[in-house]
């Protein structure tokens, strides 16, 4: 567990430390406007991963009518979510979509967090 906390500490809180410590100077001293402008740095960073959560949300939103019309017709479990496989492919939509991208977010946020305290 040690060596995760030290690689995690490495890779992602020290260099973004470092990066708030020079944005700090740039930015007159100013530790506020620093972390502002590197939120926003981060931000613009992991838009295309956000883009490509928004759109597999979107997708999985405009399923959902045929999704609960399938609950209401199937009432067995493995038929309902055979179904709703069948769905999924059809529409070109994978029901995990939104989770992956998410997942690689966090520790990037987690990252800033632990950086900024």
């Amino acid at each position: 567990m040690d060596i995760i906390i030290y690689l995690f500490n490495a890779v992602l809180v020290e260099p973004m430390t470092n990066a708030l410590v020079v944005l700090t100077r740039v930015l007159f001293g100013n530790f506020a406007l620093a972390i502002i402008a590197f939120t926003i740095i981060i931000r613009a960073a992991t838009w295309p991963l956000t883009r490509t959560q928004l759109k597999a949300s979107r997708a999985m939103s405009t399923l959902q009518p045929k999704i609960q019309e399938i609950q209401k017709k199937y009432k067995d479990p493995k038929r309902r979510s055979e179904e709703t496989m069948k769905l999924y492919r059809e529409a070109g939509v994978n029901p995990m979509g939104c989770l992956f991208p998410m997942l690689i977010q966090f520790p990037i946020w987690i990252g800033l967090y632990q950086s900024i305290r």
